[in-house]
């Protein structure tokens, strides 16, 4: 059994034994497979930020980006099932993130990147409630069969009540919390390639295979010194076919030269790495970057329980309450499209869409 099966297997035995005992742990579930379990962490947070409100301004004007993004989104999950179905996109490109820990996706690194985006999302849309003056209630994670999906929070009764452009710039909150760490994590990840440290030889091919050895670590290449995995990476993209570089390693505390030929195809065939601290520190940011991208998105389509859902039943007031006639007459015609029951029906072809998917990745 191979590891995307295995972590099936126990995510499942870990649903049955959550929804066996899901009224003394709280957790709510949906059609069997899909759960809400409600926590009180961060609770104190959102109490504190959520005063001012700036929030609010900002969740209205979120609203119409949030959709674009949603309608992208959905695009490409539909895309992507076509694809699965046809054989021109493989298995594995539909398994769940969860599925890529250990493999793809380094552990320690993974882990605290993933709790970064669900803190940071679940916050957000506390703060921005709370800025409207809506209660929040708890906080938690989003399940498929024991997986975890998303984060939420559970509102008070006034959320249900309230307009549906405030539902919509509470429930964007999220996502626009994620697209924010994930536009930081750009330079971030930039800077920690400039950070100096040692580049060690993890894997050796030809033409270095008859010069370098596993372990040995890169000091100088043509008369200049490698300090950082930019340096390396500036090297690497400016090796050219059938040219010499003089390459030194130290290798038992000796500084050892070689010149090597690079291959016709313009490869010198040396992978590096750093040392275990910078590789857990950009292997963190780099995974924040990716998951607080994919968190957004995904939290965007258009299906309960995701933001999404309410974001895109907003829209249409938002826009008919605009001063301009044109727009407002757009917001109209739009409410005929965008409304609570097309939403619904979009949100069984999308869960369907990506349960299949997962089932198709495992078998």
């Amino acid at each position: 059994m191979d590891t995307s099966k295995l972590i099936l297997f126990f995510a499942i035995i870990i649903w049955i034994i959550l929804y066996t005992i899901r009224d003394s742990i709280n957790l709510k579930t949906y059609m069997g497979i899909f759960g809400i379990l409600r926590t009180k962490l961060g609770l104190k947070t959102i109490e504190k930020l959520g005063k001012y409100k700036i929030w609010q301004k900002i969740g209205i004007i979120s609203i119409p980006i949030c959709v674009i993004l949603g309608g992208f989104m959905l695009l490409n999950l539909i895309i992507m099932s076509i694809k699965l179905a046809s054989g021109t996109l493989p298995k594995e490109a539909a398994k769940p993130v969860v599925f890529l820990f250990g493999n793809v996706i380094p552990w320690i690194p993974g882990i605290i990147a993933l709790l970064i985006a669900v803190s940071v999302h679940e916050l957000a849309h506390g703060i921005f409630a709370k800025s409207f003056g809506i209660k929040v209630k708890s906080s938690g994670i989003l399940l498929l069969l024991g997986i975890p999906l998303g984060a939420f929070v559970e509102l008070g009764d006034e959320f249900k009540n309230a307009e549906k452009k405030i539902r919509g710039a509470i429930a964007s909150a999220g996502p626009l919390a994620n697209l924010i760490i994930f536009l930081i994590s750009i330079p971030l990840l930039s800077f920690a390639y400039t950070l100096p440290t040692e580049l060690k030889v993890i894997e050796v091919k030809e033409p270095a295979s008859e010069f370098l050895k596993k372990g040995d670590v890169i000091y100088e290449i043509n008369g200049k010194k490698i300090e950082s995995l930019k340096d390396f990476k500036e090297f690497a993209n400016t090796i050219k076919p059938n040219t010499e570089y003089v390459i030194k390693v130290i290798r038992d505390n000796k500084i050892l030269t070689y010149k090597i030929v690079s291959s016709k195809e313009g490869k010198i065939g040396v992978i590096v790495e750093p040392t275990e601290d910078m590789a857990l520190f950009i292997n963190t940011i780099y995974w924040t970057y990716w998951f607080n991208f994919l968190l957004a998105l995904f939290n965007l389509l258009p299906a309960m329980p995701l933001d999404g859902f309410h974001v895109w039943n907003a829209l249409p007031e938002l826009l008919k309450e605009r001063k301009n006639k044109f727009i407002s007459m757009m917001g109209r015609y739009l409410e005929l499209i965008i409304n609570e029951r097309t939403l619904n029906s979009i949100t069984f072809l999308v869960w369907w869409i990506v349960l299949g998917s997962i089932l198709y990745s495992m078998f």
